[in-house]
């Protein structure tokens, strides 16, 4: 899906490509291309944790955190169970169940995320790793022989296969929050040269917007659209944008330890609200993942190492918290995702992804209209307790980089990989 790029004068103009490579067409992903997809998302999750030891795949129990065998072991079951195990319905306490039994991920007590308790994942029989992996290769093997040769029957392969990729994206921060080495090939993000990108502004519809047959009573079976679609997605929210500048590409490094030079942790007047009560049981006055060397200079650590602080690389491991206090002692503020999806359509200067992912002012919200999918613990669950983040990674893959995405964590998260970018007040 493609929605139209609005220019500055109000007039429906062609759609500008997303900056920096987006892959929208992955949404699309059928056939051989889907089966494709599918082998390489199972094979950049064991790139996750293939060379893990035997104590790394059970790592201390904190939030964020999965036991490795946990992990894949609830990505079996998703897989399984929302591509071979239809028809899905809902037991009396509203849990994903289904009469078809589970071959490969099972119980579906264990492994189904929303019914088994964060701590109690270590407390339950875990498969090996041996039985793993002939269990996973059984199950991928499953799913790709049923995806249909045509038509719009496409949805759950999508679904696992995205899902599959969230998955592998959190294991490598896992790593980096456990000091595990990083994962082959992962090279520390780049950033954009900072600049200025100046907006007229004007009416933006943010959202799925939908034909009159797919909004029909704003029932939408969005496992029949020829896309995929999040759930988030679905439903438009309208907005008559005012003029803004916005930054070029995500803050600095550099520039945010300008912030933390001046002592901007230890100024109360940065940290109000919730913030000031985060920013009291922090135990540091920079970025966690920062230490002095003893030459003074800044550095950071990345996975297992430290690195020296690379001043033109964008500021990663920060919080929302965080980001708002820079943008109080900056002058500048946090933009809002309507005025980050408006800057992605508009501007070829605007640049996102394969970066950071970037920390918006809205709280996660669902949009008018919205209807929860199939897989409701999706969005719903989360909607006015996590903030909305927008672009993606570099630990991200790039089927995921998509200008509508709308990510969403805790605001006192920093183990993701996330900055942020600024807004003139």
């Amino acid at each position: 899906f493609s929605a139209p790029c609005l220019a500055p004068d109000g007039m429906t103009s062609p759609l500008l490509k997303p900056a920096d490579g987006a892959a929208p067409g992955a949404r699309h992903l059928a056939g051989d291309a889907l089966a494709l997809a599918l082998r390489d998302s199972r094979a950049q999750t064991w790139a996750c944790v293939q060379d893990l030891s035997g104590a790394q795949w059970l790592p201390p129990c904190r939030e964020g955190i999965n036991p490795i065998a946990w992990e894949l072991g609830h990505l079996t079951w998703f897989a399984e169970y929302w591509v071979l195990r239809a028809p899905h319905a809902r037991d009396a306490a509203g849990f994903a169940t289904s009469q078809t039994a589970p071959r490969f991920g099972s119980p579906d007590a264990h492994f189904d995320s929303a019914r088994s308790a964060h701590v109690k994942r270590w407390e339950i029989a875990l498969p090996s790793r041996a039985s793993l992996q002939s269990l996973m290769q059984a199950q991928l093997e499953a799913c790709i022989e049923t995806i249909p040769d045509s038509g719009t029957g496409f949805y759950h392969h999508r679904l696992a296969l995205f899902h599959e990729d969230m998955h592998a994206e959190a294991l490598r921060w896992m790593r980096s929050s456990l000091g595990y080495s990083a994962p082959a090939g992962l090279l520390q993000p780049r950033n954009h040269p900072q600049g200025q990108v100046e907006l007229a502004g004007g009416p933006l519809a943010t959202g799925r917007l939908l034909s009159a047959e797919e909004d029909a009573a704003s029932q939408v079976d969005q496992t029949s659209l020829p896309d995929f679609v999040f759930d988030n997605e679905i439903g438009t929210q309208t907005y008559n944008l005012a003029p803004f500048t916005i930054d070029s590409a995500p803050l600095s490094a550099g520039e945010f330890s300008r912030f933390v030079e001046a002592g901007g942790y230890d100024n109360p007047a940065f940290w109000p609200g919730d913030a000031g009560v985060w920013r009291a049981n922090f135990g540091f006055s920079h970025p966690e993942t920062w230490r002095k060397a003893s030459d003074g200079t800044w550095q950071q650590r990345w996975f297992d190492h430290y690195l020296p602080l690379e001043p033109m690389g964008p500021v990663i491991h920060v919080n929302a918290f965080e980001a708002e206090a820079y943008c109080q002692w900056a002058k500048r503020r946090l933009p809002r995702a309507a005025e980050w999806e408006y800057a992605a359509l508009q501007s070829k200067h605007f640049h996102w992804g394969h970066s950071v992912w970037e920390w918006t002012a809205d709280n996660f919200a669902p949009y008018p209209g919205f209807t929860p999918g199939p897989y409701r613990e999706y969005s719903a669950p989360w909607f006015g307790n996590h903030r909305e983040l927008r672009g993606g990674s570099f630990a991200t893959h790039a089927r995921m980089h998509h200008v509508h995405y709308r990510n969403f964590f805790m605001p006192q998260r920093s183990d993701i990989f996330a900055g942020f970018r600024t807004v003139a007040l």
